[in-house]
Order: structure tokens, then sequence, then C-alpha cells
């Protein structure tokens, strides 16, 4: 049976890959749009036409209802949603599957990758069966807004095999173009950068300077673009985390390697993300996580001076290599900077897993069998059945946005994220007094633009005009979207005086002139005070940005009276 394995060609493997893959995620193929998939793709009308490819290369990736805004620098996945839409428009099948094949592709050409570093087919093999069926990395597969994890690790890791299989200069240009992807894929493409310099150090110093050279151009480029379109700084109000001063964060740090550790190796009680913070120290949860990573560190660096021992120096080489790898994924997201809007998340160490696995396979090399081989496929090929039904099984809690965010709740009750997605729920059910209990809670533990939003509509709902206004000014110091001033409109029109409607109108067409909605809005109000010539300058406005209600248009246009109900009352427009 092993001899069989080692015989099997690539394409062969490669099958073996799809069919793994497949099986392990079907259950998410067709789970709907959640959470940032409204603001990135349903409701981003930038994304609806490849036509606006520029402007995904000069901003963020959620759309306000005016503009690509946002913190983070991701124009390829944008442009691969946009694609993606451009054919098959909202249909989530579409999107997971192409997530899918990129995740599936990714984990065989991380096969390829060991297979030349381990010189052994059926070690490599595994290990990268692991990877592709490991629950902690199943957020990439069944979570839209991860296909920037999806797009920057299959450009990344294609950098680097075509760095380890073309020995000559001009393949780096292919390097080069790689790389760059993966870095407009998400800013975490750098880690293969990095990566790619220490491969050269280690295994091929010739070519380090010439790769350094035709990189510098690209980097200068992407820095400025990004620089233009986003900024250089991060997400400040995320997650609590961000509120630690670096004292507090190193207590937390523990906590956080202790977090990926255990999930690799018993992966239950999933999340979206996570947002514990221990700013004190505490035995619990400092010290005994601590001593775990210690003895976690400890055991890697055993293995550093056994593989130095019984291995050739090669492979202590690669070994150092993998242990390089692993340290730079895990010291993105240790905590010890802000910026990061989780303390910890399932995605942040898919990157470092490659690094993980590579060390453990060059470690498995200075084990001595006593038994035959073929008696470790049946235990091995258990452990892929256990953990592919774990990742399985995993998908069915997103088959919708509702059951994902009690879910994660149970896993956490502190998670205020998820608190805000079942507020989000109970208002699509029409239930406001429970979307508003639910959001307070979120209040109540962090703060934010989406819990006060969500707070605004439900209070909105129940005639609370004052509670939602007060919700809604304090949703815009978190955040800018078109639709809270549409919501505001509403309320001041049939709530607030004439002049301060008029302020507030100023104001919101201000920052969203091309907002038909508020436009619309805007006429109702300009009629409903007698002001004919302004009410018809507004509906034609309305007009070039979207498509404005017949009835509403005409009998403005044609000053006749009608009435429009809004939020229970009837404004009568004369």
């Amino acid at each position: 049976m092993l001899e069989k394995i080692n015989n099997l060609k690539s394409w062969q493997i490669a099958v073996i890959f799809v069919l793994i893959g497949f099986a392990a995620f079907f259950t998410g193929l067709t789970n709907p749009f959640q959470n940032d998939d409204f603001l990135q793709i349903v409701n981003n009308t930038a994304v609806h036409s490849i036509t606006n490819l520029p402007e995904f290369f000069g901003s963020s990736t959620f759309f306000n209802g005016e503009k690509l805004t946002g913190v983070y620098y991701r124009p390829l996945m944008t442009t691969t949603f946009s694609l993606i839409y451009s054919i098959f428009g909202t249909n989530t099948f579409a999107y997971h599957f192409v997530q899918l094949s990129l995740y599936i592709a990714s984990a065989y050409i991380l096969f390829l990758v060991f297979r030349h570093f381990f010189k052994k087919q059926t070690l490599a093999l595994f290990l990268s069966l692991l990877f592709l069926i490991h629950p902690l990395n199943s957020q990439i597969v069944y979570s839209i807004p991860t296909m920037q994890d999806a797009l920057f690790f299959f450009f990344g890791i294609l950098a680097i095999w075509t760095l380890i299989s073309h020995e000559s200069n001009k393949s780096l240009w292919v390097v080069v173009a790689y790389l760059m992807l993966a870095m407009f894929s998400k800013e975490s493409g750098v880690l293969f950068v990095i990566v790619t310099f220490l491969y050269l150090f280690w295994f091929d110093r010739d070519r380090i300077r010439t790769l350094f050279y035709r990189l510098v151009g690209p980097i200068i480029l992407y820095l400025i673009l990004r620089f233009n379109a986003v900024g250089m700084a991060g997400s400040s109000h995320a997650a609590p985390i961000n509120n630690l001063d670096l004292v507090e964060r190193l207590f937390t740090a523990p906590s956080v390697l202790f977090f990926y550790i255990s999930k690799l190796v018993f992966p239950q009680q999933l999340s979206l993300g996570y947002y514990w913070v221990n700013p004190n120290f505490s035995v619990e949860n400092v010290l005994f996580p601590l001593l775990i990573d210690i003895a976690v560190v400890g055991l890697f660096i055993f293995l550093g001076f056994r593989i130095r021992a019984k291995l050739p120096k090669k492979k202590l080489r690669i070994y150092l290599f993998f242990a390089a790898w692993t340290i730079i994924g895990l010291g993105l997201y240790m905590q010890v900077l802000p910026g990061l809007d989780f303390t910890a998340c399932e995605t942040w160490f898919y990157f470092t897993m490659v690094g993980l696995l590579g060390m453990i396979g060059i470690s498995a090399q200075t084990v001595k069998i006593r038994f035959q081989p073929e008696w470790l496929i049946i235990p091995a090929m258990l452990l892929i059945v256990v953990l592919g039904v774990r990742s399985n099984l995993r998908g069915l809690d997103y088959s919708s946005q509702y059951k994902l965010a009690v879910h994660d709740l149970e896993v956490s009750s502190d998670n205020f994220a998820a608190m805000t997605n079942i507020s989000q729920y109970y208002i699509d059910q029409g239930n406001f007094n429970e979307a508003a209990l639910y959001a307070k809670r979120s209040i109540d533990i962090y703060p934010g633009f989406s819990n006060y939003t969500n707070l605004g509509v439900a209070l909105q709902q129940t005639g609370d005009f004052k509670g939602a206004i007060d919700a809604y000014d304090k949703a815009l110091k978190y955040g800018n979207v078109g639709i809270i001033y549409g919501n505001l409109a509403l309320i001041h029109i049939v709530y607030s005086k004439p002049s301060d409607t008029e302020q507030f109108f100023k104001m919101a067409l201000q920052e969203y002139p091309h907002d038909y909605k508020l436009w619309v809005y805007y006429a109702v109000f300009q009629g409903a005070v007698g002001s004919n010539d302004n009410a018809k300058t507004a509906i034609m406005n309305a007009a070039k940005y979207g498509n404005v209600p017949t009835a509403i248009y005409e009998g403005i246009m044609n000053h006749k009276s009608f009435s429009v109900p809004i939020l229970g009352k009837t404004v009568l427009v004369r």
C-alpha cells in the first residue's frame, strides 16, 4: 500500500485533493450571504460592474452608499467579487465554488512544496491533506469575506513553488508577479515576501540580489497605491484588544498562542472571531497558558537539536526555514501591536500552519519505525476522516447568519459581534423589542457602529424616535454609512422641526450627494412644507442617481397633492 502511494503520479494526487476537498466542504457550497457580504458584494454597486476596476485599486472594500471605504487594501479580492458577480450575480454557489477551488489548489501546491523538502511523497501527502481538511482552516472555505485569505495564500504558495521549481533568474519575474498578487489580495501577502527571501538565504543565495532589485519597484508602487487608497493606519476600534496598552497586551499574548495550539490539537468550539482580553495577571489566564507555550516551544527546540544530531545539515536548514515561517506567521498576530479586529481568529493560523507542519515533517524523519510502516496508514486515514467530518459539520453552522451567531455566542458568551448579528436577525423578523435587547447587550460589552445602528433601527420601528436619533448619532462616531442618513431623514421628516430637518438634509446630501433615496426624501420634505420648486429640483436629482417611484416623481413634477406613509404617519405633499 505504501509503495502504491509513493508511486502515485502528480495528476492522481491532484484528483485525490479535489475529491477529499469537495467531500469535506460540500456542506458550505449553497450557504447564503452573511455579515460583510452585504457591504462588500450584495449592496456594493461598485462591485456590480467590472468597469469599476480602477476604483477597486484606488479604494477599500466596503460600500457605504456613496463610495468604497475602509482601512483595508485588498483590490484583488474586490476584483474577484466583481468578476463573479458579473457572471453569476448573487448566486452564492459561485462564490463558494471559486473559494473552495482556490483552497484545494493551494493545498495541492503545498504538497508539491512539502514533497520537494521531505523527499518522501507519502509524508508530504499526509501533512498536506491534514492542512486541507483541518477544521481550523474551514472558515477560509465557508466565509465568503475570507476570499482574501484564499487568494493571498494561493498566489503566495504559488510564488514559493515557482521559486523552488525554477532556478533561472527569468523565473524571478513570475515570482514577483505572484507575490504582488498575494499582497493585492491581502496585506498578509507580505509574509510570503519575507519567506521568499528566507528560502533564498538558506538554499539559493545567488538569486537574492536579483529578486531584491526586481521587487523594489513593484513594492514601492504597491505602497503608493495603498497609501493613496486607505493610508497606512489599521483598524483602531474593531475589538476590545485595541483598547489595551502594551503591558496588558503582553498579558494577553500567552493565551493567544495557547489558543492556536489548543485549537490545532482539539478543533472544537470554533467561532468566526474571538474577543477575550487579559489585561491583568492571573494564574489561569496568563501563567498557565504561558507554561504550556514554553513547553511546546521547548519541544520544538529539542526536535531541532535531535535533527542536528541525526540528519544531514540540509535537513536542519529546512527545519529552521519552517521554524522561521512559523514564527513570522505567529508574530504578526500575537497582539503586541494594535490594529487587528479580533483577539484571535482561526484564519490567522492558515499561513502559520504550513510552517508548523513543515517542522513536523522534518522531525518525523528522525523517528526509527520498528514495525511495518504500512501499519501507520490506517490511523492516518482515520485522522483525516475524523477531521474531515468535523470540517464538514462546521459548514452546517454557516447555513444562516442567525444560526452562526447563536453558535458563536455559545462558544463565547461575551461575543458582542454575535449579539449584533442576532439583533439583525430579529430586525429582519420584525421583532424589534428583541432586536433592541441584543443590540444593547452588545453595546454594553463593546460599543461600535453595527450595534448602535441596529439599536437605532429597532427604536425607530417601535416609535422611540428620540432614542433612535441618539443611537444613530453614536453609530456615526464609529462609521459612516448612507443607510443611517436615510433612516435619520425619515425620522426628521415626521419628528423634527422643519428648520432642523432642512439643516440635516444639507449636511446629509453633502456627505452623500449621489444617494437617490436621500434626494427622494428631501423632495418629499420640501413638498410637505410647500416649497415646490425645491421639491422639483430634488426629485430630478434623485432621478439622476436611481429609480424614483413613479407616483412620487409625477406628483411632484406635476404639482399634484398626494400622501406618503412614513413611520406610521401620513405626510401630505402639496
